[in-house]
């Protein structure tokens, strides 16, 4: 059988060895390093963007909780003077127009519920006055 020939079988170790030695060589002078070099890029961008990310979400959360703050404090004092007001109307037991305060807190409903975050509507607590004086 020539196929087991000891002279053939020599010859075709010898060549597969060189070969593959050689195209060992070159993949890893020539194609690894750039292999590698856009391995290394493509991590740099990834942290570059991670970054960046983070700290764009840090200012994000900052100016939110600077809103929700501000937001808290305004609504504060408008429930403040509403107590004051109110309870001046009650004690001079003059008769109370609340359709003129209807309609500007009905205003003032429809362009938050436009312009703002829903979550940042469903953060405010609102309690009818009846509530707040059983407390």
């Amino acid at each position: 059988m020539p196929q087991l020939d000891r002279i053939i079988v020599f010859s075709q170790i010898f060549w597969l060895v060189l070969i593959f030695s050689l195209f060992y060589a070159i993949l890893t002078h020539y194609f690894l390093p750039k292999f590698l070099k856009s391995l290394k890029i493509r991590k740099q961008v990834i942290d570059l963007n991670t970054n960046e990310i983070l700290k764009k979400t840090e200012r994000t959360l900052n100016k939110q909780n600077l809103l929700v703050k501000i937001l808290v404090k305004n609504l504060e004092i408008t429930s403040n003077l509403l107590v004051s007001y109110f309870g001046q109307l009650v004690k001079g037991k003059k008769s109370v127009d609340t359709l003129i305060i209807d309609q500007k807190i009905g205003f003032v409903i429809l362009n938050t519920v436009k312009f703002c975050d829903f979550k940042l509507l469903s953060s405010i607590f609102v309690y009818p006055k009846s509530l707040k004086f059983k407390n």
